[in-house]
């Protein structure tokens, strides 16, 4: 009677823990050790590394991101990569193939990484609305610093080394690591959800085909333009609907006002960079430098964007790697390092 009365008294306190530690109403999504690996969705050809897909670091419909971990008992480093599409398109597949005409081999790079001990994510965030956006680009940049904050949550089950991550991107999401990487620590040590408590900093930031600020109306017409003489009069007929969407607005008149003026301030990285930011590898050299408005989508990816972030970068003491131009190249750096070169580099500091 004794022996069934402790086994019945063990049973109950073991089924009582496992529902006690198993609740989190503060964090929507619970961490859960138990990974499911799959494929690779490319070829791995004889690296050491394990997949994983499609893991939720918050309950929207576009939350989610894709892990390569090395196999290694050593925490790793961590490349976050963010992919582009101007806030409204594109997906966490873009680094699944070669892209740019061949310019990006990310199968390659990703290989390289992993043979390098370096673990890599590729996240998907939410877009804005193709018809009438009302919070802008701030709601997807959220996405990307929580899935940052995320995964260092989770950073025993992926086994990954906290001060070793990198954030990555092309494009709307350069601009978007850029932004995360330049402001101040964005962790709230009193926020009942563990996730945001996570610090926001991190070691490195690439950024391809970048935007040098989204405060357009003053860095687009003032600095990074300046050597065409643009006007805002000219950049606001090109670029009407772009200014909707990244601010949330639905008319001019809802632009012109004192909250979208401290919008463009909070979105604005060259004036949020300063000495204690972490280093930066560059490279815009994919167009040929030209009028913004010569062709379809140069605006946003001007080599000029790249120069002014350089120039602020020298200014405020931020180390970094910077390649701008085609046609000419203006810039090249002379080490001639890659952005995998950089993260590796980087880890091993």
């Amino acid at each position: 009677m004794k022996t069934y009365i402790k086994i019945r008294i063990t049973f109950l306190f073991l089924v009582l823990f496992a529902f006690g530690c198993g609740k989190n109403d503060d964090n929507p999504i619970t961490p859960s050790s138990n990974i499911t690996y799959s494929n690779s969705p490319f070829d791995l050809t004889g690296v050491n590394a394990k997949f994983a897909k499609d893991i939720a670091y918050d309950k929207k419909d576009r939350t989610q991101f894709d892990i390569w971990l090395p196999t290694t008992n050593v925490p790793t480093g961590l490349v976050l990569y963010v992919h582009g599409g101007g806030f409204t398109s594109g997906d966490k597949d873009f680094v699944y193939a070669v892209q740019s005409g061949g310019a990006w081999d990310f199968p390659a790079d990703i290989r390289f990484l992993l043979q390098n001990n370096i673990a890599v994510a590729t996240i998907r965030y939410t877009l804005l609305s193709p018809t009438i956006e009302t919070e802008g680009i701030k709601k997807s940049m959220a996405d990307v610093r929580r899935a940052l904050q995320y995964i260092r949550h989770r950073a025993a089950d992926f086994n990954i080394d906290k001060n070793k991550i990198i954030l990555a991107g092309n494009s709307a999401g350069a601009g978007t690591s850029l932004w995360i990487a330049f402001n101040n620590d964005f962790a709230d040590a009193q926020n009942t959800d563990p996730v945001l408590r996570e610090s926001s900093r991190v070691k490195g930031v690439v950024a391809r085909e970048t935007q040098a600020s989204y405060n357009m109306e003053d860095r687009w017409v003032k600095d990074v333009f300046v050597d065409y003489k643009l006007n805002w009069a000219e950049m606001l007929a090109n670029e009407i609907g772009n200014i909707r969407k990244i601010y949330g607005v639905s008319s001019i008149e809802q632009y012109e006002s004192a909250t979208i003026d401290a919008y463009r301030a909070a979105v604005d990285m060259l004036s949020l960079m300063s000495a204690d930011d972490p280093e930066i590898w560059i490279n815009n050299t994919l167009r040929d430098v030209v009028h913004p408005y010569a062709a379809p989508e140069v605006a946003s990816h001007h080599a000029f964007h790249a120069r002014e972030l350089k120039k602020r970068a020298d200014e405020v003491g931020v180390k970094n790697i910077t390649y701008y131009g085609k046609n000419p190249i203006i810039y090249a750096h002379p080490s001639n390092e890659s952005w995998t070169q950089f993260c590796k580099r980087k880890m091993n500091e």
